[in-house]
């Protein structure tokens, strides 16, 4: 089992990487198709787009056929998406190679969660974090290469397809040690996902806590910047300490679930969010925002893994019930970043941050629902 582990991180370690190598080069590319800032963000809606589909027809594809066939069979595509993003001549090339990309991203995202499920369910407690952090790892791998790339002057299109090329490598190396496909189609024969309100419910704690991260991810250095007074380069420390804390935080938050239950991790999890939020809001400086900043990604890190794990509980098909909870909550990571923006530009950067903390103590207050499932001892501590 500790193989199969090993190999489901990996995948989830390739997912990260790949997603943040074309994040790193937005500028590069951006320039060689000519695209100013809206433009670029027209293309970019392309990226979540296609995760919207992606998300759905992989629920139905690991039914189906199983996650370790739909995992091979999307890093193929996802690789290849990457090089045609790093290869687009054009605006137009660009938006459907990045709408590719979008696609490979939900489809896998669905496909490895299911495979974690599938290890975690041979676990004495709950794993599913330390396989999110993984991502979290990968993403900070494929930005410091990217980095390295632009520092020495390779073009997005040398750089990305041999990323690419490098985690197709590694990735289906990592499948050979994946759990088999058959208990996942056989669990598919047995029915679709209940689509019951619990369902629903942990797909809205996931779109809460999503759209904070996403809020965060995209606003945090500009309200630094201009609503604190930081440098561009201090402010930009805040998305440092968020992205930091949450990737480490990652590595133990299950051992936190398994001791505290799930009930009362969200809980906390919810009011610490809060209150870095809060800090960032009222805290005298720049130091409290990176710190306040900090503890949010402290405390989300392990909430999205955790209800992922809430959902496959009891599920005939687990691939299925993630993919209706990942469906409702991914569109918290779109409507984040425009509902600050839409808040901002109707009143103020601050005012949006604080609809963030009541965001936050939401999360926590809908916490119940882990607890709904019979029998679930973890989930019915708190």
């Amino acid at each position: 089992m500790g193989r199969a582990r090993f190999c489901v991180a990996v995948v989830f370690f390739v997912n990260g990487a790949v997603f943040s190598s074309w994040a790193s080069r937005v500028p590069a590319i951006a320039d060689r198709v000519g695209a100013g800032p809206a433009a670029v963000a027209v293309a970019v809606f392309g990226l979540s787009a296609g995760a919207v589909v992606g998300l759905p027809l992989s629920g139905v594809l690991v039914s189906r056929f199983g996650s370790t066939a739909v995992v091979r069979a999307v890093l193929v595509g996802y690789a290849a998406a990457l090089v045609a993003v790093g290869l687009a001549p054009d605006l137009v090339l660009l938006t459907a190679a990045l709408a590719g990309l979008g696609v490979g991203n939900g489809m896998l995202d669905v496909a490895m969660n299911t495979a974690a499920i599938e290890v975690e369910r041979r676990y004495p407690r709950q794993v599913m974090a330390a396989f999110h952090a993984q991502f979290s790892f990968g993403g900070l791998a494929g930005a410091l290469v990217g980095a390295g790339a632009a520092g020495i002057g390779a073009a997005p299109e040398v750089h990305l397809p041999v990323i690419a090329l490098v985690l197709l490598v590694v990735g289906m190396a990592a499948t050979a040690g994946l759990l088999p496909a058959s208990p996942d189609r056989e669990v598919g024969r047995r029915g679709s996902p209940r689509r019951d309100r619990r369902l629903v419910l942990l797909g809205l704690l996931v779109l809460g806590s999503l759209l904070c991260e996403g809020a965060v991810y995209d606003w945090s250095a500009v309200y630094l910047r201009d609503e604190v007074g930081g440098s561009p380069a201090v402010a930009a420390l805040g998305f440092a300490a968020f992205s930091l804390s949450m990737a480490c935080c990652r590595l133990v938050a299950d051992r936190f679930v398994d001791r505290v239950g799930r009930v009362r991790y969200v809980r906390a999890a919810g009011v610490l969010a809060a209150v870095g939020l809060g800090l960032a809001l009222l805290g005298p400086g720049v130091a409290a925002g990176v710190v306040g900043f900090g503890l949010v990604g402290l405390a989300l890190a392990g909430v999205v893994p955790t209800l992922f794990s809430a959902a496959a509980d009891g599920q005939a098909n687990p691939a299925g019930a993630i993919a209706v909870v990942s469906t409702i909550g991914y569109l918290g990571f779109l409507a984040g970043p425009a509902m600050i923006g839409g808040i901002a530009a109707a009143s103020s950067l601050r005012l949006a941050v604080a609809a963030l903390v009541v965001l936050a103590l939401a999360v926590s207050a809908g916490a119940g629902v882990l607890r709904e499932r019979p029998g679930d001892a973890a989930g019915s501590a708190g």
